[in-house]
């Protein structure tokens, strides 16, 4: 009897501290809570301290009110001046109406999820007909600017206020860097074919000129050679004229002579008769001729 007296103490005991602590509960700097009657929203707390509900009755869902920050997963867009573009986004977003927030059944990762699906959808929208990669830091803000307040429409619904959205890469997605390698590297083999093209087209009109001028100036030399030459022959008639007027005996040996020198080779040999006068002049010189 007494054993069970001591058992029943410390089960009042036990019930009593199991009240007491479920009885109270604490909120901390950047917390809140959502009371529940029975399951039924009744009351939001904010202010960090030491709360009384009752234990059975009331559930508090307890909600992260700091400041988040999250980066998105790559956003593919269509764009105007390319097939798809990546985009990259760096967000803060904190919950600001925690009764909103615990209504669409929303926590810290369904909320990043959230985000993460209306960026998807609204930035397909706002970079459409623009290019980033070509737009300038005015425009590009002024369409981040546009983006951020049609997201933050959406999530103040949804008790979150967006407090900043950045844009942290823009470029073309992985499958589509290859063809784009492969069209720059087909381009520029292009752009040196037809730079060694022109180069060879040049080259040709070059020698083409050269050879051109070379056969003017080969023309135009012989035919002064051949006037030079023309002259000098007319002047040395001229001599061999006035020299055969003057001593036409001399005149004709000199002719013989030439005629000589012009048919006999340095290894050619002569025969002449003893009686030659040809013979004659080379044996006793030019009194033979005088005879």
């Amino acid at each position: 009897m007494k054993n069970w007296g001591w058992g029943a103490v410390t089960l009042a005991v036990v019930a009593v501290l199991f009240l007491v602590s479920s009885s109270f509960y604490v909120l901390h700097i950047g917390q809140a809570a959502v009371v529940l009657n029975l399951g039924h929203e009744s009351a939001v707390e904010q202010e960090p301290g030491l709360y009384f509900k009752w234990p059975f009755v009331q559930k508090i869902e307890i909600i992260d009110t700091r400041l988040r920050n999250g980066s998105s997963e790559p956003v593919i867009v269509p764009s105007a001046a390319h097939d798809r573009l990546e985009l990259s986004f760096f967000e803060q977003w904190r919950v600001t109406d925690p009764a909103r927030f615990y209504r669409h059944g929303l926590d810290a990762a369904l909320a990043e999820k959230r985000i993460d699906d209306l960026l998807k959808e609204k930035a397909a929208n706002a970079f459409r007909d623009a290019d980033p990669v070509r737009m300038t830091p005015v425009q590009l803000q002024r369409s981040l600017d546009g983006l951020k307040q049609e997201l933050a429409r959406t999530l103040q619904a949804e008790g979150i206020a967006l407090e900043g959205l950045q844009l942290l890469k823009v470029g073309l997605p992985q499958a589509q860097l290859h063809t784009v390698y492969s069209a720059m590297e087909q381009a520029t083999l292009d752009r040196a074919k037809a730079i060694e093209a022109s180069g060879k087209a040049k080259a040709t009109q070059i020698r083409d000129q050269a050879d051109a001028e070379k056969a003017q100036i080969l023309a135009e030399a012989y035919r002064k050679a051949q006037t030079i030459k023309g002259a000098a022959e007319s002047e040395a008639a001229g001599i061999y004229a006035a020299a055969s007027d003057k001593d036409p005996k001399f005149y004709a040996f000199y002719r013989s002579l030439e005629a000589y020198r012009q048919s006999l080779g340095s290894q050619d040999v002569l025969v002449l008769p003893a009686n030659s006068r040809f013979f004659d002049v080379l044996q006793h010189g030019m009194e033979s001729t005088s005879r």
